[in-house]
């Protein structure tokens, strides 16, 4: 298979058939959409709402919300590019072949970068609603640590970062998901090849031993994505970037990473599950009822990436091992 057929095959979702299995880790870990479709659930059933308080004024947040931006990641399947609209014709057979492959190839190029920056758009506004979700938690935290006003920190996903950290620093690896520093270091290397290639400006956030720095690097790839700077060029066979596979999948591993931080908030800063669909579940008699709330717990929320018997997204009755 030659490299232009392989680029061909690659989805924002999973990476080739073609290439090497993943390690014993990732094999465990849920398919990316059905991660972001699982933490999307988990954010409806937990039903939470917070306020939060800006410039602009007082507006109520919801895990809701979060959950609909990743259930919209989740389904999201191609953002299509249709490469021949300003084409004279677009009739392919009256181009000679290499020109018409010319076209396709950009197409098809197009279509999985947009897929994959609009799947991390998505992901980044639920990332984006968790922030505000906790920023009313900032101040007492502030005054805690007796945070000096010139160090205060004025940006939700800045305040973020530092209640990340403090519930870190009081409940070290336990806060985190299983395998979380693995993901992280997955997206760390992908952005690192970003960086030296395309010669990116990084403020800095600190050594990548924080448990916060794969969560900053998200951030300032959501900056560059925001802002235009993310790097866009033709197919590398036709002299666009020879790393362009490893941009979108830098891209899939960063709402992987998003995707972990939002178990971490939904984990430690609600107050459990109060969504009427939850509550329902309470009220109802039979096995399959019985099961889900035994299973559907603030533990689950972070295992929401893990493979198992169990799933939110399956409902109550696929996946079950219960006997009559």
């Amino acid at each position: 298979m030659t490299n232009r057929q392989r680029h061909r095959n690659l989805s924002s979702d999973d990476p080739p058939i073609d290439m090497p299995q993943p390690c014993p880790i990732c094999a465990t870990t849920r398919g990316l959409s059905e991660h972001l479709t699982e933490v999307a659930f988990a954010a409806q059933y937990l039903g939470n709402t917070s306020t939060y308080q800006s410039e602009h004024g007082t507006t109520k947040i919801r895990t809701e919300t979060i959950g609909a931006w990743l259930r919209l990641a989740s389904q999201l399947k191609t953002v299509k590019i249709d490469p021949w609209k300003f084409e004279p014709t677009a009739e392919d057979a009256s181009y000679c072949e290499p020109v018409a492959g010319s076209i396709r190839d950009h197409g098809q190029h197009y279509t999985t970068h947009a897929t994959a920056l609009t799947r991390f758009v998505f992901v980044c506004n639920g990332l984006e609603e968790a922030y505000r979700f906790i920023d009313h938690l900032y101040g007492p935290l502030s005054i805690c640590k007796s945070i000096a006003k010139k160090h205060f920190k004025r940006t939700s996903s800045m305040r973020a970062v530092a209640l990340l950290e403090e519930l870190f620093e009081r409940e070290g690896a336990a806060a985190a998901p299983k395998d979380f520093e693995h993901h992280c270091r997955n997206f760390i290397g992908f952005f690192n090849i970003y960086k030296a290639e395309h010669k990116v400006a990084v403020a800095d956030i600190g050594t990548n031993t924080l448990p916060t720095y794969a969560l900053q690097l998200v951030r300032t790839l959501r900056n560059h994505v925001a802002h235009g700077t993310f790097p866009l060029a033709p197919p590398a066979d036709y002299g666009g970037f020879d790393d362009s596979k490893e941009l979108v999948l830098m891209l899939r591993h960063a709402c992987r990473v998003a995707a972990l931080y939002i178990q971490i908030i939904l984990k430690w800063f609600t107050t459990g599950f109060e969504s009427h669909d939850y509550k329902a579940m309470l009220d109802a008699h039979g096995k399959e009822f019985n099961r889900f709330i035994e299973n559907c717990t603030l533990e689950y929320v972070l295992d929401l990436h893990l493979t198992g018997n169990f799933a939110l997204h399956d409902g109550l009755y696929s996946n079950q091992d219960l006997e009559d």
